[in-house]
């Protein structure tokens, strides 16, 4: 049985996991082994309702579940950042309390053929490390971000890139670094080298241009933190919007059993000026939602992740889109509910076929 955390975040983070939570929710009445949890507040929530952008009983609801299953985290409406500074800290904290430590993001290219695009990288060691690493300035003394990068880590976010890669085979897999500059970038090329894997390397302002230049896109883009953070941003504008990137934060050693292994969530902010108005495109929550039905042993052998993206294509390629993707001139869908209405209703008709057949 499957514990899965729900964490709705804030801004337009509640309404984006709609979709997601209702397809949960019918998954579990159809007898899937799956319990869902809350939803748990944090960050600008966490702070509005408790006073803390992590509450206690947040954490205490991740050390029951297995993953965690979030909407986006930050800003929210009637909120100033001078009431509550860096609510998203409460997501970094979840990662190094339950050592969530590689990031893989997925970028979904509708009706482009090629599948995904895997972006992998370091997530809680080098430029994302402890704050202790860091040296706040006071406007006379410089300030200071210290990147360490340990080899064992850096193997552990190559060997999960490699799986991505193995899937893809046809398609080219790329390691990004500054070697020419880092010493950090000259560890990472080389573990890249012991991998095993034919990872292609590329500096980091040379992936930039060619992931805005090339028309083919990588099947997997591995490199360090803030590298990718940047560059998944490139790839998600060549496929048309920030809403179509799902994020994972994972623990490599997949102890369920032991609190989160797993936290999956959409990539976009929390669009705050966009809350209510139930026109954001839920596209990442659906993708977030299919990385953890992928991640998670008891629900992986139901093939529900393929089931997932399977819809997401259809509802896109019925036209017409929601209004980050319509064409100029067109117009997209009016609100979120009716692109969750497509998918939710392809997903009850491959349910049907898949009884019947």
């Amino acid at each position: 049985m499957t514990t899965i955390a729900l964490l709705p975040g804030d801004g337009i983070g509640s309404e984006i996991l709609d979709g997601p939570l209702a397809y949960l929710r019918r998954l579990r009445s159809d007898g899937a082994p799956l319990t869902l949890t809350g939803p748990h507040p944090y960050g600008t929530t966490g702070w509005l309702r408790t006073g803390s952008i992590l509450p206690p009983e947040t954490v205490d609801a991740c050390r029951a579940a297995d993953v965690v299953l979030s909407g986006a985290v930050g800003a929210h409406p009637g909120v100033t950042s001078a009431q509550c500074p860096n609510p998203e800290a409460a997501l970094i904290e979840l990662r190094h309390i339950f050592d969530l430590r590689v990031s893989i993001r997925t970028v979904w290219v509708p009706g482009d053929g090629s599948g995904d695009v895997v972006i992998v990288r370091n997530i809680t060691g080098g430029a994302y490390a402890s704050p202790d690493l860091r040296q706040e300035s006071d406007g006379d003394r410089a300030a200071e971000d210290r990147v360490v990068l340990e080899p064992d880590r850096l193997r552990e976010v190559f060997a999960i890139a490699a799986g991505y890669a193995a899937r893809q085979p046809d398609r080219r897999a790329i390691s990004v670094d500054k070697a020419s500059v880092f010493a950090t970038s000259r560890l990472w090329r080389r573990i890249a080298h012991e991998s095993g894997t034919a990872f292609d390397d590329v500096n980091v302002d040379r992936a930039a241009y060619e992931l805005v230049k090339y028309p083919e896109l990588p099947g997997v883009i591995v490199t360090e933190g803030i590298f990718g953070d940047i560059l998944s941003d490139v790839v998600c504008a060549r496929a048309g919007s920030p809403a179509l990137c799902g994020s994972a934060t994972v623990n490599p050693d997949r102890a369920f059993g032991n609190g989160v292994t797993a936290l999956f969530e959409p990539a976009h902010g929390t669009a705050p000026h966009r809350t209510g108005g139930r026109r954001s495109n839920p596209t990442g929550a659906w993708l977030a939602l299919a990385d953890l039905l992928d991640w998670c042993p008891d629900l992986q052998p139901l093939g529900l992740s393929r089931a997932v993206r399977a819809a997401l294509e259809a509802t896109v390629a019925d036209g017409p889109p929601t209004y980050d993707l319509a064409s100029d001139g067109a117009t997209g869908l009016s609100d979120m509910d009716q692109f969750n209405q497509r998918v939710l209703g392809y997903l009850e008709s491959a349910s049907q076929t898949s009884r019947c057949g």
